[in-house]
């Protein structure tokens, strides 16, 4: 066991030859892990979130690894050092100091990289648990471990169980956290991600089939993320448009429109509802090409829709 190290982002496979990767990859994966790091400690302790620290990288024959080093304390110290370039303070060097001597906040300096390090392993565990990192808020938690574990379901029911504190870590997470470090991951170069705990070394990776989780468009990818896959709503907004050959309708809400598919039926029992403002009740759905539930628009299946124009009329098949 390497106990020099926290933890580490490690690349491998046929693609790294001798160890190398291309400057351009070699600087995405270092600003990547550098990034979530630096967010999930800055988690735990903001007045760390803009130390300038380093990362080194070792070369090994069939990898490339960027690592967290144990010796932390020199680490953070000479980074302090110079601190009139970085604008950190005397204070933050002292407050480091106490950190290590877990006299800070009940909290170590080391700890802090730990749990950031697992941190990252918790999102990628909840990413493909969830197949996505859009879902936030979910329905039926169960909890164990005298409340600190929470169970969240996935599509099939199943659960997860998450420590608490990593479950809030992930919370706040933009789903493009990961990105530049999963954009690197191909069939015959695999990313894992590990943390020396306890005298345990925990594993973590993402293969290629699953890579896709990590690395759709985050501006995308949030659009409405309040609006879950499966969750039962009612909006309103506008009907723009019918397709028959789609057998859908296009609804216009807050500015983007979305496509509304009839729970059964056709959509020519819809025609009414062209062009009126109405209340739309259904289910929102963010099935897919891939077959998950990373869909950047959320589409709405709808079971009835109400007519909000005083002048629209009857509109009795609604």
């Amino acid at each position: 066991m390497d106990e020099e190290y926290i933890g580490y982002l490690k690349y491998e496979g046929k693609l790294i030859e001798d160890g190398l990767l291309d400057a351009r990859k070699a600087a995405q994966a270092l600003l990547g892990f550098d990034e979530a790091i630096r967010f999930f400690v800055g988690q735990q302790s903001p007045s760390l979130r803009d130390l300038d620290f380093e990362i080194p990288v070792r070369l090994r024959k069939g990898s490339w690894e960027a690592l967290i080093p144990t010796s932390l304390i020199d680490w953070v110290v000479r980074a302090v050092g110079v601190g009139v370039t970085t604008g950190v303070t005397t204070y933050l060097v002292t407050a480091a100091k106490k950190m290590a001597d877990k006299d800070f906040e009940k909290k170590g300096l080391k700890d802090i990289f730990v749990h950031a390090v697992e941190a990252i392993q918790w999102t990628i565990r909840i990413g493909k648990h969830l197949d996505g990192l859009i879902r936030k808020k979910f329905e039926n938690p169960q909890f164990r471990n005298e409340n600190t574990e929470i169970g969240i379901p996935n599509q099939k029911g199943e659960y997860l169980f998450i420590p608490k504190k990593f479950f809030e870590f992930y919370i706040p997470v933009n789903p493009g956290l990961l990105k530049k470090m999963a954009e690197l991951i191909e069939e015959e170069r695999r990313l894992e991600i590990g943390v020396y705990k306890n005298g345990e070394l925990i594993r973590e990776s993402i293969p290629y089939q699953q890579r896709r989780i990590f690395t759709l468009d985050v501006e995308e990818e949030i659009l409405f993320p309040e609006l879950v896959h499966g969750q039962e709503v009612t909006l309103e907004g506008h009907i723009t448009k019918g397709n028959e050959n789609t057998n859908s309708l296009g609804f216009m809400y807050k500015d983007h429109i979305l496509a509304c598919y009839p729970e059964t039926g056709s959509i020519v029992n819809y025609k009414n509802a062209i062009f009126v403002n109405c209340r739309i009740y259904g289910s929102i759905s963010r099935l897919d090409d891939f077959g998950g539930y990373n869909a950047s628009k959320p589409k709405i299946i709808f079971s009835k829709i109400e007519a909000l124009d005083t002048n629209a009329g009857n509109l009795p098949l609604f």
